[in-house]
């Protein structure tokens, strides 16, 4: 890595990666919240005005749809106040008592200066004290929603990610078994939430009464009759009872609900953004259900004086539109962390950084593995692959396994042709292997023990070349430097099948780690998952400070190996 050639200290290009990963994140809901706070003359549809004639009030009267720097201002609070309250009477104590040439004229010809368009728009104020229908501040509440949970995303997501990447922390982030036993609590907001008991009568399992169900019969009809109702209380709940109790708790133990309170705000969020959605459909639907801004300037007196005079008017469609692109895309990338989440929630060792996504090499697809009695995982059938689409995640599935608490992924090199893979090479091709790299005197001794691809491998790993007659340094030096990049040029040779099963003899994790750290666990530097939370092994002592630059490895307990015993109990076994 180029930042540790530099000097960077170990572990440090991975957090300031992570912090410019999660403040660009944050960027994006700032930005969705400056387009829809800032309105202009540009999002108004002018060619139809809302209100017939121009209103003008006093010098200062009239009060501006979004201005942040008044909201500590009493005087501001007092006339959001009465104007709400009663406009007919907010309007007859604030209006322009001068004589102004835009008094009385109607919108659709109101001479308004061009540099006055480039203001702030005011409250849709009318001149019959009468509100428009589309008076909701929606697009200004939504915007403050937004920005609100983007700020509390960011936050969770700099909390978890840097927990993960740290020695001390990364084995304390809970999964939902851990909050299941650590905070009992948890069960009884589930409970309140209502979606248990929900869930019982749409499959018509009924409802638990003195210890005994009923309305196992109509309770899937009462199920879909009242889900209305049901899909109510759950927005009602989450917002007023769920997220403040999880938001009070985080507070408390940031990193241990760090992920939990990640998928609540990211599922928070995303019903917002489907709200939002549905609510810009009515707008586009309907012009009449728009919301109205006013678009205000200052128009002399003949008096010397000042008024300000406006005209209300709607949002255009093409705004509308934009507004329902944002809430479908606020919606996907919400449900989309919400689901990477949830890897983490199920199973603690499945999880992975939130902040930064991995390219995972084509090669990799199409993926298939079984259950341990080799029968197909659960949610496939035999012969399906677990993934086949190159867009998706390849561990998909693994973290819904019975056995996915014990589990993780060890990758490796290899190679593409089989010629170039001794594993799977035989005696002859073992023999054709040293006759293209000019070492054919060996032939002999290769067929006489009976030395193919496998064996060939253990005696390196022995040093045991020297039993096939192999002295001199240089001929063993060239008999490994070539091994994987010479073929055998057998009748083998050809590309490997789509799922590159792993044929040669696999290194575990633990023996590619140095000696002085197989007890400790690594989060991987290409986003394979590790082990972490409840499931990890406790006792880490390791500090995130290392001297060396550790390998891209998965930490994960390997059965012993046996005893290969020396390069002639190799040899005796072959013949």
């Amino acid at each position: 890595m180029w930042a540790r050639k530099c000097g960077a200290p170990p572990q440090w290009p991975s957090r300031v990666k992570v912090m410019l990963q999660s403040v660009a994140t944050a960027a994006l809901g700032l930005a969705v919240f400056d387009y829809m706070s800032n309105a202009d003359a540009g999002y108004l549809d002018l060619s139809a005005p809302v209100s017939t004639t121009v209103l003008c009030l006093e010098k200062d009267a009239w009060p501006m749809r979004h201005s942040s720097s008044s909201w500590f201002e009493g005087a501001t609070w007092m006339d959001w106040y009465e104007y709400r309250e009663n406009m007919v009477q907010y309007v007859d104590e604030h209006r322009c008592m001068g004589n102004t040439s835009q008094s009385g004229v109607l919108c659709a010809k109101a001479d308004v200066p061009l540099n006055e368009l480039e203001g702030s728009l005011g409250v849709p104020l009318m001149a019959t004290g009468e509100w428009p229908v589309g008076r909701n501040d929606a697009v200004e509440l939504y915007g403050y929603l937004f920005l609100l949970f983007t700020f509390i995303m960011w936050l969770v997501v700099l909390v978890h990610d840097l927990a993960l990447l740290s020695a001390r922390y990364h084995n304390g982030v809970y999964d939902f078994a851990a909050i299941r036993r650590r905070f009992p609590c948890s069960r009884l907001l589930y409970t309140v939430w209502g979606f248990r008991f929900f869930k019982r009568l749409l499959i018509g399992r009924g409802i638990l009464c003195c210890r005994r169900r009923c309305f196992q019969r109509v309770g899937r009809f009462w199920g879909i009759l009242l889900a209305p109702v049901f899909l109510a209380w759950f927005v009602v709940a989450y917002n007023i009872l769920i997220m403040p109790v999880a938001a009070i708790f985080f507070i408390i133990y940031p990193v241990r609900l760090s992920r939990v309170m990640l998928f609540l705000t990211c599922l928070a969020m995303a019903i917002y953004g489907v709200i939002l959605s549905v609510h810009a459909c009515i707008w586009m639907s309907s012009a009449e259900r728009r919301q109205t801004y006013a678009i205000i300037w200052a128009s002399p007196t003949r008096e010397g004086g000042e008024c300000i005079c406006g005209c209300v008017y709607a949002l255009k469609g093409s705004i509308c539109t934009n507004l329902l692109l944002i809430g479908v895309g606020v919606a996907y990338k919400a449900f989309s962390l919400c689901f990477r989440c949830l890897k983490g929630l199920r199973t603690s060792n499945w999880a992975h950084l939130i902040s930064v996504l991995f390219p995972i090499p084509l090669g990799v697809y199409e993926v298939y593995w079984t259950q341990p009695d080799g029968g197909p995982i659960r949610y496939r059938v035999d012969g399906q692959p677990v993934q086949a689409e190159l867009a998706f995640d390849s561990f998909a599935l693994m973290d819904e396994q019975p056995e996915s608490a014990g589990t993780t992924v060890n990758l490796a090199p290899c190679s593409i042709l089989q010629e170039f893979e001794p594993a799977t090479w035989s005696v002859d091709d073992v023999v054709r292997y040293l006759e293209a790299l000019h070492l054919g005197r060996y032939g002999a001794a290769i067929r006489t023990h009976k030395v193919d691809g496998p064996t060939l491998l253990q005696l390196m790993r022995l040093d045991g070349l020297s039993e096939l007659g192999v002295t001199s340094e240089a001929h063993e030096a060239k008999i490994r430097e070539r091994l994987g990049t010479w073929g055998a040029n057998s009748a083998s040779s050809g590309h490997r099948n789509s799922n590159r099963e792993m044929s040669s003899p696999k290194m575990t994790a633990l023996q590619a780690v140095p000696e002085k750290h197989q007890d400790r666990e690594f989060v991987g530097c290409c986003g394979f998952p590790c082990i972490y939370g409840e499931n990890s092994r406790a006792g880490t002592k390791d500090s995130d400070d290392e001297a060396e630059e550790e390998p891209c490895v998965v930490a994960v307990e390997a059965p012993p190996a046996a005893d290969a015993g020396t390069p002639r109990d190799v040899l005796a076994s072959t013949t």
